[in-house]
């Protein structure tokens, strides 16, 4: 008896030691949260608050590294080498929601290369989903749309190719951001959101409802504004009730930068920054966005005299800490290589012929033709055209740029694509310059002797960014001005736009030939222009906002209500062009129009049925588009709203048969005194055309009230289609024809050069540039530098006579913290180098660079 109860003893201890010391975290047999718990447990409460920053240091002891939570691909990786795809204001004017899972593909596909490479961390907060309201707002470019249809769409795709098909593992973590109604930019870390709650279900939820439901994103990043008096941060409603209680949101919530900090600092919302960090964990964020090599984020520092304080227990901190240790075991982050098929993309996808070549049609695609009176497509035979505008030079891609090896200007695309003469001249700055009244002078010099004369103007960093919205829709400096005395000796004229969003170009649309919207449209742009201006490439993009005649048409950029007359939903003027616009060198015949059926019971779909005809002599695509409208409502309802939309091609002469379905959701609104989706009974339009203002047919439907019912994570809004093609692809599909090869190489030249070693630190908020100035002892007459990074091209300049101080502007490096080396090679003339100046943004404190790191021999 004795024996067997020693026997007993010594096996319960077996037992005991044997759990205590088992690494159940590392056996990929056990369920992911039974791996979590496992190595939550063995976290000291220190190592568990290290998790709501975003530099997450190592745990020695059980061999797991620092931990970078910070990544950005809002339309290519943050890095060198990476391909830059179109902005996402010109990705969702492709109207292609295919196409955006290519590049998401794309993109994630470097990322994990990247990771890889020990280069990288898997965490990208992107997309942005913030509703285009306005086109004032600074970070306008950043989203697909003003229409919450279209936004959701292009933004399901985005996530879908992000995150990858894989059962088992996601390729990258998506951050769907920023929730939410985060579109002013100017002291948006102090500033109050009010929104009555039909707004916010009907307009400014659904993009980010379709993210987290139907496609079951991993993360959603809370923004620095406030919702109707509470900061998005610290908003229980928000994030624990509509979030994760409503939508059954299982992911992370990381706020952004510094927000929780920002409850006590800038909102005086909370009265201590541990009672912030106390609201933040209690609203159901488990992560502050701050990354700084020498400082914490707030957050970090607080949470422990949170719990001293009582404010917060650490079994509620545990929730948080769950939720992100999760995201680590779904990347692969702690499993054998062999086990995750991403593991195997190579560090050859990056910027790789096939992404390139990607790159190059979803910029064709996103190019808009506005007007054109028979001055477009150029014939090849002409003698000679000039090529003007302070963008006519530059690739400018958009804000949350990386840095590709190539990148090609509209000059640059031009001239590789004719044979004719081309004459350039800058023309202005993009900002009001004392040297405008000259270039413009240059410019209208260039287009006397110019058969036709391309202009390509927008706005930039300098007048629409993050912190700052743009103050009008109107061009910049003097644009306006140049394009006038231009246009005034030579009225072959296509004025190319690259703009931020919406621009008032009214007198323009009045008195020249031919106008193209071309956005910051990614690093092939100039080659995608030039193939629409020469006729190679018929331009099928259509606008996905409202363009307005001038600023008086909008309303206080701080006026979030949508009902009173914002974007085409609501919209009673004229605009300048209307949402969904966008001309063809071809013509097409929507004809055809048929619906399933009369009448549509509850929760029941109908298709719409459509003929596209090319009539014209150019084979193009077209953009079917359905809208509906409550013929006769109890509720405000919109003028129109888009319910479904099927891009497709069509060679001249022949037709194409598309359908559409509506599901029953598409006709309801958001009863706030029920809190459900609604549906009233009565008389529906089903109005099909190719622009919100071309309505073609118009079908009447009569439909049975109902109520829509509610899902959750786990079921999927009627509008999901599990049956299409991208959900069963794999990581590869994008190089069966193309290979992952480049042809790109670094070319080694006889040129001289030197190097400066650099260390950027980042300043706290984002921008796409730093200053600098290069410093010579002497310089030969217009001798000319070329700066570069990593093998990536800058930007070249001319030194002038007797210049010895150079201007000049530094991409953000993707990782701050981090030595990085500039080279300036000379490519013309003679120059003796003495130092580099930093001049950091925020009115930090400069600093001189004397030492060259390395120097051609």
């Amino acid at each position: 008896m004795l024996q067997k109860r020693i026997i007993y003893i010594l096996s319960f201890l077996a037992l005991a030691f044997t759990s205590v010391n088992a690494q159940v975290w590392k056996d990929t047999n056990a369920s992911v949260d039974d791996r979590v718990e496992d190595l939550l447990s063995k976290m000291t409460l220190e190592e568990k608050i290290s998790y709501c920053g975003s530099e997450i240091p190592g745990i020695e002891r059980l061999g797991i590294p620092d931990f970078v939570w910070y990544g950005e691909a809002l339309h290519g990786i943050i890095a060198w080498k990476c391909t830059q795809f179109p902005q996402n204001i010109a990705m969702g004017s492709t109207w292609n929601p295919e196409l955006m899972f290519d590049v998401a593909t794309a993109i994630s596909n470097e990322a994990r290369a990247m990771k890889n490479n020990g280069e990288k961390e898997l965490m990208m907060f992107s997309p942005t989903v913030n509703m285009a309201r306005d086109p004032r707002w600074g970070r306008n470019e950043e989203c697909y749309s003003e229409d919450p249809f279209l936004m959701s769409e292009i933004a399901r795709m985005y996530v879908r190719g992000m995150q990858g098909n894989d059962s088992n593992y996601v390729k990258t973590v998506t951050t769907v951001k920023h929730y939410v109604a985060n579109n002013v930019d100017k002291g948006r870390a102090r500033h109050q959101s009010y929104i009555n709650k039909k707004d916010l279900y009907e307009y400014y939820f659904p993009a980010y409802k379709t993210c987290i439901v139907d496609e079951e994103a991993t993360g959603i990043m809370t923004a620095l504004n406030g919702l109707n008096g509470i900061p998005c941060s610290g908003h229980e409603w928000l994030v624990n009730g509509v979030l994760r209680d409503e939508w059954g949101f299982k992911g992370y919530v990381i706020a952004d930068w510094g927000a929780v900090g920002g409850l006590h600092k800038t909102m005086k919302y909370a009265k201590s920054q541990a009672e912030a960090a106390a609201m933040g964990i209690k609203a159901g964020v488990d992560q502050e966005c701050f990354r700084n090599k020498e400082k914490l984020a707030p957050m970090v520092y607080a949470l422990q005299p949170a719990i001293d304080q009582g404010l917060i227990t650490e079994e509620e901190l545990n929730v948080a800490v769950r939720r992100l240790l999760r995201l680590r075991f779904m990347t692969g982050e702690f499993d054998n290589a062999s086990l995750n098929p991403y593991s195997e993309i190579p560090n050859s996808v990056r910027e790789c012929d096939a992404h390139k070549k990607l790159a190059l049609k979803a910029a064709e695609e996103a190019i808009v033709l506005l007007k054109n009176d028979d001055i477009l497509p150029l014939k090849k035979d002409i003698k000679s055209i000039g090529v003007v505008g302070p963008f006519a030079d530059e690739c400018w891609m958009g804000i949350y740029s990386g840095f590709p090896q190539s990148k090609i200007s509209p000059l640059d695309g031009i001239k590789a694509y004719t044979n004719a003469e081309v004459n350039f001249a800058k023309g202005c700055e993009i900002l009001s310059d004392p040297e405008d009244d000259k270039k413009i002078k240059e410019a209208v010099e260039v287009a006397k002797k110019s058969e036709y004369v391309v202009i390509v103007v927008g706005n930039n960093e300098s007048t629409a960014t993050e912190n700052l919205d743009r103050k009008s829709l109107r061009l910049p400096g003097n644009q306006h001005k140049l394009i006038e005395a231009v246009s005034e000796v030579n009225k072959n004229v296509i004025l190319v736009l690259v703009p931020s969003g919406p621009t008032a170009v009214t007198k323009e649309q009045e008195e020249l030939p031919g106008i193209i919207c071309a956005w910051p449209n990614g690093q092939e742009q100039g080659t995608a222009l030039a193939k629409v201006l020469f006729g190679d490439v018929n331009p099928g993009g259509k606008l996905n906002s409202t363009w307005y005649t001038s600023d008086k048409e909008l309303r206080d950029i701080n006026d979030y209500s949508i009902q009173d007359g914002r974007t085409y939903l609501y919209y009673t003027g004229k605009p300048l062009y209307p949402f969904g616009y966008g001309l063809s060198y071809t013509s097409f015949d929507i004809n055809k129009v048929e619906l399933s059926s009369k009448s549509l019971k509850a929760n029941q779909n109908i298709t719409v049925t459509a003929t596209v005809t090319n009539t014209g002599k150019m084979d193009g695509d077209e953009v079917v588009q359905v809208y509906i409208r409550d013929v006769e409502s109890s509720q405000r309802v919109p003028l129109k709203a888009l319910k479904g939309f099927k891009k497709v091609k069509v060679p001249t002469g022949e037709s194409k048969t598309v359908e559409i379905k509506l599901p029953y959701e598409a006709f309801c609104y958001y009863d706030t005194i029920t809190s459900k989706y609604t549906v009233e009974k009565g008389v529906f339009e089903i109005m099909v055309g190719n622009s919100s203002a071309n309505i073609t047919s118009v079908n009447k439907l009569k439909v049975a009230g109902g109520i829509v019912p509610k899902i959750k994570v786990g079921q999927k809004s009627g509008y999901y289609n599990a049956k299409d093609p991208v959900r069963t692809k794999k990581w590869d599909y994008l190089y069966k024809d193309s290979g992952m090869s480049s042809k790109s190489k670094d070319v080694e030249d006889n040129a001289t050069w030197v190097e400066y070693e650099i260390m950027f630190n980042d300043p706290g908020f984002y921008v796409n540039t730093w200053d600098a100035e290069l410093t010579f002892d002497s310089a030969t007459k217009e001798a000319i530098v070329e700066t570069s990074m990593a093998g990536a091209v800058i930007k070249s300049y001319t030194i002038m006579k007797n210049q010895l101080k150079l201007p000049i502007k530094i991409p953000i490096p993707p990782e701050y913290g981090k030595p990085v080396r500039l080279r300036v090679k000379t490519v013309n003339g003679e120059v003796k180098h003495k130092s580099i100046k930093i001049i950091p943004p925020g009115n930090k404190e400069t600093f001189v660079i004397t030492k060259v790191i390395a120097k051609s021999e």
